[in-house]
């Protein structure tokens, strides 16, 4: 079935329904960081795996402020729908990768998500309008937020941005920083910490305080 984005409904989308058994589906593709960096899309859902786990763990975050109503869903036009299945509202995501690879060298801290922002910021306005950008990232080492966002507010038209960073990869399992950047916040940044168990079976969710 072909879908009109203008007027998509959530019944017509591809929605995840159970977030533990998502986790486990994307175990081995976290584990093996060459499939998040350039990983083919699923064959039966249409994001690649780097989008797909940057919207699970986007959205494991919105959950904890707002409850279960708020999935993702498979997107053929971009990178994965935010919905909110209760009021209907589905947001179209545009993501960028800022992954270590051996094709790409990329400077390390902030210069490092803010080299890929503009990326996107170059693309105009009317490319971001109505969107979320999301900004997937590991191996910056540290990353300062507020000079993050001194340097990107004011200059981009999407509704948010978001950037999603791995902090730690050992035994216990995986911890990941969820960071919100968005002008009507004025000079702050809103980060959460999600925390994996080694066997990708329950998660936990904490405000980063600084």
């Amino acid at each position: 079935m072909e879908i009109n984005k203008e007027t998509m409904k959530v019944e017509e989308i591809n929605l995840i329904k159970d977030f533990k058994i998502a986790l486990k589906d994307m175990e081995p593709y976290v584990k093996d960081p060459n499939f998040l960096i350039k990983g083919k899309p699923f064959v039966n859902f249409s994001l690649r795996p780097r989008e797909a786990w940057a919207n699970w763990l986007l959205c494991v975050v919105l959950r904890q402020l707002n409850g279960e109503r708020i999935t993702f869903a498979e997107d053929p036009y971009g990178d994965g729908f935010i919905v909110d299945k209760n009021t209907g509202r589905i947001i179209q995501t545009e993501h960028v990768s800022a992954l270590e690879n051996l094709f790409d060298e990329l400077p390390k801290g902030e210069a490092r998500i803010i080299k890929r922002i503009n990326l996107k910021i170059e693309k105009g306005n009317e490319y971001a309008k109505n969107k979320w950008l999301v900004v997937f990232f590991d191996g910056a080492g540290i990353v300062y937020r507020n000079k993050i966002r001194e340097n990107i507010k004011g200059r981009h038209n999407f509704e948010v941005v978001y950037c999603i960073g791995l902090l730690t990869s050992d035994k216990s399992g995986y911890s990941y920083a969820i960071t919100e950047f968005k002008d009507s916040h004025g000079d702050k940044s809103i980060s959460f910490k999600v925390e994996i168990n080694n066997d990708f079976t329950d998660w936990e969710v904490s405000q980063i305080i600084e």
